[in-house]
């Protein structure tokens, strides 16, 4: 059953003006997310478009950024390139009381990221 969805578009150069200062990273993704992001050579598009997963999702579960962390969503690939979602603390509680399946999509350009989550029970 469809309960709602989330979208969210990021310019590519702000990401890639935030990745300047290295807490940025570290403040919002998960390690094992940074690892994959490190090992795409921090590709400020991939930065971008797990970034924009992060904000799409909070905003199809209806709670913003206010309830849930950003590195409590982990944002990766599976081996043909397609993004999952692996939850934890609040995100996991609230995906696993409600019966949540996520399902993302992701895509970027020259200038900007955008990604679009559908949340279904």
């Amino acid at each position: 059953m469809f309960i709602r969805t989330g979208t969210a578009i990021v310019e590519i150069a702000r990401i890639k003006k935030c990745c300047k200062n290295k807490k940025f990273l570290s403040d919002y993704f998960s390690p094992d997310e940074i690892r994959f992001l490190v090992s795409h050579k921090l590709s400020p598009a991939l930065i971008a478009e797990n970034y924009c997963v992060k904000i799409a999702l909070a905003k199809a579960i209806g709670t913003g950024m206010r309830v849930i962390k950003a590195k409590d969503i982990t944002v990766l690939r599976d081996r043909l390139g397609a993004p999952f979602i692996i939850t934890d603390g609040m995100a996991k509680m609230m995906e696993q009381r409600e019966g949540f399946v996520f399902n993302v999509s992701v895509s970027h350009c020259r200038e900007y990221a955008v990604a679009n989550v559908i949340v279904n029970k």
